[in-house]
């Protein structure tokens, strides 16, 4: 390849990689030249009429480069036509020919292999069960899913963790309280989609402990629900002869606040609170 000669429209510089081309070669400073291992420069004659200057001498380079755009600095003129590449001077004299043939090596066909990997299948299938996998794999229904087998005993932990459950709550028949108004149950509903007519969002349940009688109150905003309660459990130790014990409610901002827990404790009462995700 070293007498080959390449038309290069990219390139700004000439360039050959065998010495043999030079008469004599002149060192080039790093410091003028962003250099491309260059090892000097000097003139080349092509032929008679045609010299080219300033010519970078690069140490094996493959293809010898003769840049257009540097042709056009010194002054030529170079036309392209079907078959051949000239090169002319300022007064069109034809000074360079090249014929324009294609420069072919090995072909190369690169495939990329099919990933066999039966984890990877399984996480771009949406975690696809590995049984339906190795079935849809033998049975060629994908397109690019390459044959895949299964080993035992294959535990993917976010499907495990996806198909878990919470244990559900069992039903107490037992009254764990003596008599009515011992203990309140209370929770909030909401907001609803669509607001009552008096423009209600939420609903407070009250529910006794021992009897099951409900109390139900509808509020604007969730933080009515301390006057609701309030004014409830005053009205139930005045009407009561026995004590109330305790109330119960989940961990909700409505209820976990300083107003109950100044009320409780002035009042003497124990705020019991559900475990996280539970009912009261």
């Amino acid at each position: 390849m070293e007498d080959v000669w390449i038309m290069d429209s990219g390139f700004s510089k000439h360039m050959i990689g065998h010495r043999r081309w030079f008469s004599s070669l002149n060192p080039v400073s790093t410091k003028e030249y962003i250099t491309f291992g260059d090892s000097g420069q000097d003139s080349v004659s092509l032929s008679a009429k045609l010299s080219l200057r300033e010519v970078a001498f690069v140490w094996n380079l493959g293809f010898n480069l003769v840049s257009v755009s540097q042709l056009l600095d010194e002054g030529f003129e170079v036309r392209l036509k079907k078959g051949a590449c000239r090169v002319l001077d300022a007064e069109e004299t034809l000074v360079f020919r090249v014929d324009l043939t294609s420069i072919s090596g090995p072909v190369r066909c690169l495939v990329a292999s099919p990933f066999a990997d039966i984890w990877k299948w399984h996480r771009r299938l949406g975690h696809l069960s590995f049984d339906l996998l190795v079935r849809l794999s033998s049975m060629g229904l994908i397109r690019g899913l390459p044959k895949l087998k299964a080993k035992k005993d294959l535990v993917c932990h976010p499907c495990r963790h996806g198909k878990m459950v919470a244990t559900s709550h069992t039903h107490v028949s037992q009254v764990m309280t003596s008599y009515p108004g011992e203990l309140l149950n209370m929770d909030t509903v909401g907001p609803a989609r669509v607001a009552s007519v008096s423009g209600k969002w939420y609903v407070l349940v009250v529910v006794d402990d021992f009897s099951r009688f409900s109390w139900v109150f509808f509020m604007e905003f969730k933080d009515e629900a301390f006057g609701f309660v309030r004014d409830l459990v005053l009205r139930l130790r005045n009407e009561s002869h026995k004590a109330m014990r305790a109330i119960r409610s989940d961990n909700g901002g409505e209820f976990r606040n300083s107003w109950f827990e100044n009320f409780c404790r002035d009042l003497g009462l124990e705020h019991q609170f559900s475990s996280p995700y539970t009912p009261p």
